[in-house]
């Protein structure tokens, strides 16, 4: 892999993902399961038995990430504002622990996990990815993380499986900004299973080795 060029990242915090909301509720649907969240501060190293499990990929070994500070104070994440920096500013509203997760659909195995039983089964990686955003900016990030291939095959799709949906939380308290019409809440996102599948789809739990700010998309997010 060829080193990014330096100008193809863009200097400024302007870090975007359009799926960044995704991921306190995940519902694996429309033929598969559905992760539904309900509900610590998430800027601590990975607790839990976590920290001990990450393992360094290859994924953008050969990038250079943008530094924690940027990553975390430019966000789009409409459940708490609508401007790049609102998250940062508002999301202290989110209590991402404790966090439970619920899966159901198309699956052999459906069931409601604590976050942290959900991921215990699985090696964490650190990935190094490369955004690049329709707004014309690039972002390179270090994930921390499980491959979501990994979590499907756990529970099991059945032949009917074609989607993998995303459900967010709907909780008005926690996430001020759904009180606004800016978006039908909650808020969904789907995959092919295919799209599911690739190896480059992950589950992220953390960034930069520290738990998901929440900012960021605490206590998990995908990424794709």
């Amino acid at each position: 892999m060829k080193k990014i060029k330096e100008h193809y990242i863009t200097n400024e915090t302007d870090y975007f993902n359009r799926r960044s909301f995704i991921k306190q509720s995940v519902q694996f649907g429309v033929g598969l399961a559905s992760f539904s969240a309900f509900a610590a501060k998430a800027e601590g190293s990975l607790g839990g038995g976590f920290a001990d499990k990450i393992i360094k990929s290859n994924y953008g070994k050969d990038l250079t990430p943008h530094t924690f500070k940027q990553i975390s104070s430019y966000n789009n994440f409409y459940e708490f504002g609508t401007g790049k920096r609102d998250p940062a500013k508002n999301a202290h509203t989110l209590k991402p622990k404790p966090w439970h997760i619920q899966v159901s659909g198309a699956c052999a195995k459906q069931g409601n996990y604590d976050l942290e039983d959900f991921i215990k089964p699985y090696q964490l990686e650190e990935r190094t990815y490369r955004f690049r955003c329709v707004e014309a900016w690039s972002m390179v990030i270090p994930w921390v993380g499980v491959p979501l291939a990994d979590v499907l095959k756990t529970f099991a799709p059945t032949s009917k499986a074609k989607y993998v949906v995303f459900k967010t939380l709907l909780d008005k308290e926690q996430m001020p900004g759904q009180k606004s019409a800016t978006l039908d809440w909650p808020y969904l996102e789907g995959l092919t299973i295919a799209e599911a599948m690739n190896p480059l789809s992950m589950l992220a739990v953390g960034l930069y080795g520290k738990t998901l700010p929440n900012q960021n998309g605490a206590p998990l997010r995908l990424v794709v």
